[in-house]
């Protein structure tokens, strides 16, 4: 009974001293990290550990938990290589602050108990339970970027003296990112919002997506110098399948097999009475091409979409209004990565819409990221529709009115950026134009008399085909004013 008594009381003192000596590691290693907190409680016989309200700050980083639980200690692997070694980690209310600080300045967060951080931490598992993620600009209260945390879920977490140095201080293998609210103010003008994001493993859905107008249209004419869109873009849901993610000489590449978009309503509105941005647009091959992050996306599907487009021409008037519903695209080979490659996939984007809420509109459109040239094939056809329903947009943004009916129109266009040329058949009945006053609501009877003169009034069915129609590109505007004038050119062939 002695002995036993003894023994127990020898394994007490034992497990005070290790209790003792791997609590003291456990503060060492914090106070390495420029930890601060209210407790380290370490229970040897179940292995486990816990930290009470602890914080830590990292060059302008700053973390904040109420609890993290530590299981299954690897005593063994501490007391002889004084690495920590842990099979789960529960975290609950982490809390992270993000400062942006120029680069200019010298980081005075890094203190030089940091860079005495010998250690190896590994854990196999770790949950966190709630919390948040906001960005500040440097000395500002309001935050950039928030986000509401649910849980995240992770394996392998590696944290030495190397990854301390990163932006993210450790390495890990993602599970399940779980958040349940997102903002981010994109710029002076808009602002991004999200109501769920769940990654898991390298599968990714987004509910509720929204790219948002800071100011209303009025509002935004008064915060701009020059011409410049207004916007108003919601998504009900984003798929992406097979995300991948990774730094490539200093560079972001991004990687997945597949996105799908679904249900989205796209606003634009564009005020001519601004002054023009003369600044020159390229074309979106070189924007890909040139773009700092890196791309390698399979595939995008857009399903049931809804477009709508205004242009304020004039300060009396309404604006010009054009609109695509039930849109779905199907776009294939993204990337610009590997540009030399002699196979280089090219991209293709195949369309179908309804303009105007009536006539079947399918487009096809391909070019070749790679090709620094930046040619394009673009071809398309447009079903039946009503000459009045042209008319909201071309009544107040070009002073005319026609009556009588498109039946079928095709084009088909190859260019560059500076110049296309292509061809286009064009089938109409009784159409007829009405060149309006200059307050837009009454016909000028003369004007619009000798216009008609010069309009080719086709009998139903019969076909105006032109080829060799060329279009100097105003490389000043968008690809899609450049898509605008080759259809415009060969409709006014067709009519003229």
């Amino acid at each position: 009974m002695i002995a036993i008594g003894v023994l127990a009381l020898i394994l007490v003192i034992a497990n005070n001293i290790l209790e003792s000596k791997i609590k003291k590691g456990i503060e060492k290693n914090l106070d390495s990290a420029n930890a601060v907190y209210e407790k380290v409680d370490v229970k040897l016989l179940n292995r486990s550990a816990e930290v009470i309200d602890a914080a830590i700050s990292i060059r302008g980083k700053m973390l904040k938990v109420d609890t993290i639980r530590l299981n299954d200690i690897e005593i063994l692997e501490y007391l002889t290589n004084k690495n920590i070694v842990i099979g789960d980690l529960r975290i609950s209310n982490l809390e992270v602050k993000i400062f942006k600080l120029p680069k200019k300045e010298k980081d005075t967060s890094t203190s030089k108990k940091q860079n005495s951080f010998k250690n190896k931490i590994r854990i196999k598992s770790v949950r966190v339970s709630g919390g948040s993620l906001k960005i500040f600009e440097k000395d500002s209260s309001n935050h950039r970027f928030y986000s509401k945390l649910r849980d995240i879920s992770m394996e392998q977490v590696r944290i030495d003296s190397t990854s301390l140095k990163e932006s993210v201080p450790f390495n890990y293998d993602l599970i399940l990112l779980n958040i349940d609210s997102l903002y981010y103010d994109l710029n002076d003008l808009q602002k991004l919002y999200v109501g769920d994001l769940v990654i898991r493993n390298d599968d990714v859905k987004i509910t509720d997506f929204q790219l948002k107008p800071k100011f209303s249209r009025n509002e935004h004419q008064q915060n701009i110098s020059k011409e410049t869109d207004w916007y108003d873009l919601e998504i009900d849901s984003i798929g992406i399948q097979g995300l991948t993610w990774s730094l490539q000489n200093d560079s972001l590449k991004i990687g997945n097999s597949l996105t799908h978009i679904d249900q989205f309503n796209f606003v634009i509105y564009r005020d001519k009475l601004q002054p023009d941005d003369n600044s020159i647009k390229p074309l979106y091959s070189q924007m890909l091409r040139e773009m700092p992050v890196l791309l390698q996306i399979d595939s995008i599907s857009l399903t049931n979409g809804y477009l709508k487009y205004e242009e304020k021409i004039h300060a009396d008037r309404e604006p010009g209004i054009v609109d695509f519903s039930n849109m779905n695209f199907q776009i294939s080979q993204i990337s610009n990565v590997n540009l030399d490659k002699q196979d280089f996939p090219e991209t293709v984007i195949k369309a179908q819409a309804d303009f105007m809420e009536t006539a079947s509109l399918d487009v096809n459109w391909s070019f070749n990221i790679a090709d620094t040239q930046d040619r394009f094939n673009i071809s398309g056809e447009l079903g039946r529709i009503a000459a009045e329903q042209i008319n909201e947009f071309m009544k107040p943004a070009m002073n005319v009115q026609a009556h009588g009916e498109i039946e079928d129109m095709f084009f088909n266009f190859a260019g560059g950026p500076y110049k296309a040329n292509g061809d286009m058949r064009l089938e109409y009945k009784d159409f007829k134009i009405e060149v309006l006053q200059k307050d837009g609501k009454e016909k000028n009877k003369v004007v619009s008399a000798l216009a008609n003169l010069i309009v080719k009034n086709k009998a139903q069915n019969s076909k105006a085909n032109h080829k060799d129609i060329a279009v100097e590109r105003d490389r000043t505007k968008s690809f899609w004013n450049y898509l605008w004038n080759m259809i415009k050119n060969g409709a006014l062939k067709a009519f003229i």
